[in-house]
């Protein structure tokens, strides 16, 4: 497994980004354009932001990562998760650029959640993805454009939980250190490789055999990240 600043980034990643407000909004995109279908892999699932509200509604999830904070985090929300839902839903160590073994092929959706911007080849993680969905299925990518503008991204959320009511010293301390963190992952060549503009990674995707666009825009993170969801 992984252990790089993604360690250190873990906690604070699912304390802050489950109260961010433009990552609340792309996760219910995400939901949106996963709605009705039953087997979803959650390529690169972090700490479970995404697999745990598709559990949540019925799916069936297989999330994986390769860092150890990040999939403990996971792990603990699977083991707090009724038995139903814990049937459900499997959460193994793994790579995005070879999918473990215990992930299933045809499945209905593939997330990729803020996962391409830290690989080198993506080519092999998006080939990957699209040999495990079936006909019709769908391949949901999020990520950044080009280097993010924290400061723009943070002032715009601050302003949002002030609104309302919800900058309490908690929070305040929780975004401190997960600004210094980000600040350094942004500000990394080694961590931040990969940056697609919406309609470039379209194309790339049809070059591929991905054949309908279901949703593409670059709305999240207020114009800092796409959003693209394409039928095979």
């Amino acid at each position: 497994m992984v252990d790089n600043i993604w360690s250190e980034f873990a906690w604070s990643y699912d304390a802050i980004c489950s109260q961010l407000n433009c990552y609340r909004r792309m996760v219910a995109k995400i939901l949106r354009d996963t709605k009705g279908r039953r087997y979803v892999i959650d390529a690169g699932c972090g700490t479970g932001l995404v697999s745990q509200p598709l559990v949540e509604r019925g799916h069936t999830v297989v999330g994986f990562d390769n860092n150890v904070a990040m999939l403990g985090l996971a792990l603990r929300k699977h083991a707090q998760a009724p038995e139903e839902a814990r049937r459900r839903w499997k959460v193994l160590e793994g790579d995005v650029r070879s999918f473990p073994q215990g992930v299933p092929g045809e499945a209905d959706a593939v997330v990729l959640n803020n996962v391409l911007f830290y690989v080198r080849e993506p080519g092999a993680v998006l080939c990957e993805s699209l040999e495990r969905l079936k006909p019709g299925g769908v391949l949901i990518l999020t990520g950044p454009r080009k280097r993010p503008d924290l400061q723009k991204v943070m002032m715009h959320s601050i302003e949002e939980w002030k609104a309302e009511g919800r900058w309490d010293e908690t929070l305040k301390s929780a975004t401190t250190y997960h600004a210094d963190v980000t600040r350094r992952l942004v500000s990394d060549p080694n961590e931040m490789v990969t940056f697609f503009e919406t309609e470039a990674l379209v194309d790339t995707l049809r070059g591929l055999g991905f054949s309908r666009v279901v949703a593409a825009d670059s709305d999240d993170y207020y114009g800092e990240n796409y959003y693209v969801c394409v039928a095979r």
